[in-house]
C-alpha cells in the first residue's frame, strides 16, 4: 500500500474521495433552485426535439449554452430517468480531471525549473486541499456547469503552458487550446471565453513578452473559435430565430455584464467572498500569494514562470469578474485550481514561516472547537429551548451527525498536533481535509430524513400515491420554486406563489395543495379553510386534500 501511494498519490486521493462522496451522490435529492430546473429544461428539450434552443415551463431559456444540457439529455435517454448519481458524475469527474492536470503541471514545473521533485505527501496534500476547498467541494457534487467550464479553462491554460515551454506537440496544441476555450464558452458562457486569453495576455505582459501574443492568440486560435461559434449560432438561428439569438448574445451577456438583472453586487463583492469560499485554507492561500512574492524578491529568489502564470490567472480573473455587474460566489470557480496549487510553489521558494503556521492553526482550532461544541449541543437540544431548531430536524440528532461532528473535532486536533510537532503543512492539510471528507461521508447517512428539507422528491412521491389520475390538480402555496415539480409528477402544477387570496378564491375542489406549514399557521383564513383537510406531512410542508 505504501508503494502504491508513493507511485500514485493523486490516484489514491481520488479513490478515497470517491468512496467518501459516494453515499452523498447516491442518496441526495435534487435541489429546487437550479438542479430541478435544469432537469425540467432537459425534459422539455427532449419532448420538443430541440437541440440548440431551450425552454423552461414554455418560456425561452437562453441563459446557458447547450453542452451541459446535452449531457443531461443523453443521461436521461440512456438510463430512462434522471439519476442523481450519474448526473453528479458530470461535476465530480471534471473535478478529478482538474486535480490530475494540476498535479501533472506541478511535476512539470519542478522539472522545468530544476527544482527538487515534489514528494508524494506534498502532491497528496495539494490534491486534498483542492478537493476540500469549501466551494470546490460543493461544486464537485451539485449539478452546475461551473466545474466543467473550470476543467476546460484549466486544460486550455495547461495547453498554453506546454506551447510556451516547448513541451508536447506544437501543432496539436495550437488546435487543442482554442478547442478547450470554445468548450469552456460552450459550457457556461462568456467567462469561459475570456479567462484563458486574459490570463495569457497578463502573463506575457508580466514576463515582458507581450509581443509574442500573436503566437498563442493569433488567427488560428480566433479563427477556430469563430468557426465553432458560427456553427453554434447558425443552429440557434435555425431553431429559435433572431429573437432567441439576440437574447443569447446580448441580453444574457452584455446586459448581465453592464447592468445585471440578477445577482447585481458591488465591485468589492469578491474581495470579501473569496475568504469564505476558499475556507478552510483561505488564511494561507490568499495573503501568502502577495506577501511571499515580496519575501522572495527580498531574498533574491526568482518567481518561476509557473508561479507567475498561476498568479496571473487568479488575479486577472478576479479583477475581471469584479468589473461585471452580475456576481455570484460560484463565479470564482476558475481561480481555485491556480490559487491552491500556487501554494506548494510559493512554499518551495520561500520556505516555512510563522505566518504559514498561523494560517493552518486557526482553521484547525476552529474545527476542533466547532466539532466539540456540536457534540455537546446536539444532546442538549432535546431540553434547551434555544436549541429548538436542532430538535426540529430529527436528522441533526442522529448517530451519523454525532460521528460527523466527532470527525471534524478529531481533524482539527490532529492538524494542530501535526503542525506543532512536525511543522509540516502537508500533514496539517491532510488532517483537515480527511476530517471534512469523513464528516461528509457520515453526514450523508442522514439524507433519507434530510431530503424532506432539501428537495421535492419525497413530497412528490406522496402526491403521486394520493392522486388517482394526472387530471388531479396539484397546487402549491408559499413554496419556493415549485414549478419544476413536473420532473417528478409528469405534469404541470398550479402555483399560487404567496397569493393566499387568489388561492382561497379559485382553488378547485378535489385537488391537492402543498403549503409551507408555518406560513399556514400564521394566516387565520387559510387555517379555517384547510382545517381537517391535511393529508400528509413532509418536512416543512403539509399536503391538503380539498
Amino acid at each position: 500500500m505504501k508503494n502504491l501511494f508513493k507511485a500514485h498519490p493523486v490516484g489514491c486521493v481520488i479513490l478515497l474521495s470517491s468512496i467518501m462522496l459516494l453515499p452523498l451522490m447516491m442518496m441526495r435529492d435534487f435541489t429546487p433552485s437550479n438542479e430541478l430546473r435544469y432537469l425540467s429544461i432537459a425534459d422539455e428539450a427532449i419532448a420538443e426535439g430541440h437541440i440548440f434552443t431551450f425552454t423552461n415551463q414554455g418560456k425561452p431559456y437562453a441563459d446557458k449554452p447547450p453542452l451541459y444540457f446535452w449531457m443531461i439529455m443523453q443521461c436521461r435517454t440512456i438510463f430512462g430517468r434522471h439519476s442523481i448519481f450519474v448526473l453528479s458524475l458530470l461535476s465530480l469527474v471534471p473535478a478529478f480531471i482538474i486535480v490530475t492536470v494540476m498535479d501533472k503541471w506541478l511535476k512539470l514545473a519542478a522539472k522545468r525549473h530544476s527544482l527538487p521533485a515534489y514528494s508524494a505527501v506534498t502532491r497528496a496534500a495539494s490534491a486534498l486541499m483542492m478537493i476540500t476547498t469549501a466551494l470546490f467541494l460543493g461544486m464537485s457534487i451539485f449539478l452546475r456547469m461551473d466545474m466543467m467550464m473550470c476543467m476546460f479553462i484549466v486544460l486550455a491554460l495547461y495547453t498554453f503552458y506546454r506551447m510556451y515551454t516547448g513541451e508536447g506537440s506544437a501543432r496539436r496544441d495550437s488546435y487543442l487550446m482554442p478547442l478547450f476555450i470554445f468548450l469552456a464558452l460552450f459550457t457556461k458562457g462568456p467567462v469561459g471565453l475570456l479567462v484563458p486569453p486574459v490570463t495569457i495576455l497578463v502573463f506575457l505582459l508580466m514576463n515582458g513578452k507581450l509581443h509574442e501574443a500573436d503566437r498563442y492568440l493569433g488567427l488560428k486560435t480566433w479563427g477556430t473559435i469563430a468557426l465553432l461559434c458560427t456553427v453554434w449560432f447558425a443552429g440557434v438561428y435555425i431553431e429559435g430565430g433572431k429573437e432567441y439569438l439576440d437574447n443569447l448574445l446580448f441580453h444574457q451577456t452584455v446586459d448581465r455584464a453592464v447592468n445585471a438583472f440578477h445577482h447585481k453586487e458591488p465591485f468589492w463583492y469578491y474581495f470579501l467572498t473569496i475568504w469564505y469560499v476558499t475556507a478552510p485554507y483561505s488564511i494561507v492561500l490568499i495573503p501568502a500569494m502577495a506577501a511571499s512574492f515580496f519575501i522572495g524578491r527580498k531574498n533574491g529568489q526568482p518567481v518561476t514562470d509557473t508561479e507567475l502564470l498561476f498568479a496571473s490567472a487568479a488575479i486577472s480573473t478576479m479583477a475581471m469578474l469584479s468589473c461585471f455587474s452580475s456576481k455570484l460566489a460560484i463565479y470564482l470557480a476558475p481561480i481555485f485550481p491556480f490559487l491552491v496549487y500556487m501554494f506548494p510553489l510559493v512554499k518551495s521558494r520561500c520556505g516555512w514561516n510563522r505566518y504559514f503556521s498561523a494560517g493552518f492553526a486557526l482553521p484547525a482550532a476552529i474545527f476542533a472547537a466547532a466539532g466539540l461544541a456540536a457534540l455537546v449541543l446536539i444532546p442538549l437540544s432535546s431540553s434547551v429551548t434555544q436549541l429548538a431548531p436542532i430538535r426540529e430536524y430529527a436528522f441533526a440528532r442522529s448517530a451519523a451527525a454525532y460521528i460527523a461532528a466527532a470527525m471534524i473535532a478529531a481533524g482539527g486536533i490532529s492538524s494542530l498536533v501535526c503542525l506543532f510537532r512536525t511543522k509540516s503543512w502537508q500533514y496539517a492539510a491532510i488532517a483537515l481535509s480527511l476530517s471534512m471528507l469523513t464528516a461528509v461521508f457520515s453526514a450523508s447517512f442522514t439524507l433519507p430524513l434530510a431530503n424532506d428539507y432539501i428537495g421535492y422528491g419525497n413530497l412528490c412521491h406522496i402526491i403521486k400515491e394520493n392522486t388517482g389520475t394526472e387530471e388531479t390538480a396539484v397546487m402549491t402555496l408559499f413554496v419556493n420554486r415549485p414549478e419544476n415539480m413536473d420532473v417528478y409528477l409528469g405534469h404541470d402544477i398550479i402555483d399560487y406563489g404567496k397569493d393566499a387570496d387568489a388561492f382561497l378564491e379559485s382553488a378547485p375542489a378535489g385537488g391537492l395543495v402543498i403549503a409551507t406549514t408555518e406560513r399556514i399557521a400564521g394566516n387565520p383564513e387559510l387555517e379555517a379553510f384547510l382545517k381537517e383537510k391535511d393529508l400528509a406531512q413532509c418536512g416543512p410542508y403539509t399536503i391538503y386534500q380539498l
